[in-house]
């Protein structure tokens, strides 16, 4: 017997829990999508540690980069 609930890989994607959890992604499931595990890691780690935003190498506001979105920045501060 398996100590899994559901042992059948196809049977468990098809249960109406399986159905929900796929509805509500996270926002870290969306950003991970988008722009992949290495900026979600960057994201979350530079946020948690407080690096100060010359040192930072991702926008928390733009959901970038920095050197994808520095001239978002620059036209701001004009």
């Amino acid at each position: 017997m398996s100590p899994y609930l559901i042992s059948d890989a196809d049977l468990a994607a098809t249960t109406e829990l399986a159905t929900l959890r796929r509805a509500r992604t996270t926002v870290a499931d969306a950003m991970s999508e988008l722009f992949g595990d290495d900026f979600s890691r960057a994201l979350y780690r530079e946020t948690k540690y407080a690096v100060p935003d010359s040192e930072r190498t991702t926008c928390p506001v733009h959901q970038d980069w920095r050197s994808h979105c520095m001239p978002l920045h620059l036209s701001v501060a004009a």
